[in-house]
């Protein structure tokens, strides 16, 4: 009799993993700076409520996290990096404010905006592209000057992340995942208070992926299964003389 019910536990779950997986998991990844979060009722907000289906994941705390990405990268992109041919000196740090960009929350700029950092000298060179390995110095005067060409450079970064990732949790001959959603970068760099350089780094994302082979999946696959297919037969998953 134990034979007979280990064998039928078997063949339940490899025949649910065989054709498709039993569990799938999903996880979410939500960063802001807030700077153009949409509030619940926003149209926009509402509109998407109406449209899509509640899956039983969203709660009080994360039902409105939403982001007004398109309004954003236009703002952003209206910032002016200089052009010394064109007599164009650039945005200084007042007018990217006033376009709403600032990694504070208060006047006083004591209050540090959340996923937002700011940035000094190479590395913020390097937040755009541009970071520079320090040359061999010897000469006081040109310690100094390196030093103050550093000095000149002032960045700041701005993340906004929204994340959806849906994998399976075990299977037998594949496993089926996939990563969609929006992950953005914007980084800002002043030389001498004005704009130098401005990029966006990243973008949409719908990253869909299939693995196959035997037991790809984690290795809890045996716990996994006799919680989920296997659970009824559970009891009788003992070793047979």
């Amino acid at each position: 009799m134990q034979r007979v019910l280990v064998l039928l536990a078997l063949a339940a779950v490899a025949e649910g993993c065989a054709t498709a997986p039993v569990l799938r998991k999903q996880s979410f990844d939500f960063k802001t700076t807030a700077l153009f979060k949409l509030p619940c009722d926003t149209p926009e907000v509402l509109a998407a409520k109406r449209e899509i289906a509640d899956d039983g994941h969203e709660t009080s705390d994360n039902q409105c996290n939403s982001v007004h990405m398109l309004r954003m990268v236009d703002r952003f992109m209206t910032i002016r990096e200089s052009d010394v041919a064109n007599g164009i000196p650039g945005d200084t740090i007042e007018d990217v404010r006033a376009k709403g960009f600032s990694i504070f929350t208060d006047r006083e700029q004591r209050k540090r905006r959340p996923n937002t950092r700011p940035l000094y000298g190479n590395e913020a060179l390097a937040a755009v592209g541009m970071g520079v390995a320090p040359p061999q110095l010897q000469k006081i005067e040109e310690i100094k000057a390196y030093t103050d060409f550093m000095a000149a450079h002032y960045g700041e970064e701005y993340e906004e992340r929204d994340m959806k990732q849906v994998v399976d949790r075990f299977c037998v001959n594949r496993r089926d995942s996939h990563e969609l959603g929006d992950a953005r970068t914007f980084a800002i760099v002043w030389r001498n208070g004005h704009v130098f350089k401005r990029i966006i780094k990243g973008g949409p994302i719908n990253n869909p992926k299939q693995e196959r082979g035997f037991l790809v999946c984690p290795g809890d696959f045996i716990m996994e299964t006799v919680k989920g297919v296997g659970g009824r037969a559970a009891s009788t998953l003992i070793p047979i003389p």
